[in-house]
């Protein structure tokens, strides 16, 4: 018998990082199929272990699961979003280009804004960045996930994908 898959993570309630690699597959096929754009946006939690060192469990996960929820108000119905590691979050975009990451990108930063005033889910400030890729004719998808968390995790400035 084999081992069941955890499709949720039990934190965040968004799809866990097993269950991307269950449809991400199905969704490469069906972009290529009827010519549909796919992106990845990454969404990083900076200092998020500092952050968890200092504040109760229940604190954290609480947090956890007030940025999947604002991330999740944010996405459409189309998109998939997973929690990827313990301080990032992967949206899959299906049918977002360039410009749409961009859109996308810039709410978030909005949205995220008085966070780091610590005017979110707690008093204590939490920086949160975010960088998208797009999936072109010369990319691999491993690429472009590679890309678009690298721009949320530059803290430079001069990387050249979509971040704030």
């Amino acid at each position: 018998m084999g081992v069941a898959l955890l499709i949720r993570d039990p934190h965040s309630g968004a799809y866990s990082r097993a269950f991307f690699d269950e449809i991400i597959e199905r969704e490469l096929e069906r972009a290529r199929r009827h010519g549909v754009v796919l992106s990845v946006m990454s969404v990083v939690l900076s200092d998020w272990d500092a952050f968890v060192h200092a504040e109760p469990a229940s604190t954290v996960d609480g947090v956890v699961r007030t940025i999947a929820n604002t991330l999740l108000t944010n996405l459409r119905l189309t998109d998939f979003l997973f929690r990827w590691e313990d301080d990032e979050f992967l949206a899959l975009l299906v049918e977002a280009d360039l410009e749409a990451c961009k859109l996308k990108v810039a709410r978030l930063g909005e949205t995220f804004k008085p966070w780091r005033e610590g005017k979110g889910p707690t008093p204590r400030p939490l920086k949160v960045r975010a960088g998208a890729a797009t999936l072109t004719g010369d990319l691999v998808f491993a690429g472009v996930l590679q890309i678009a968390r690298a721009a949320a995790r530059d803290t430079s400035g001069e990387f050249s994908a979509i971040r704030v």
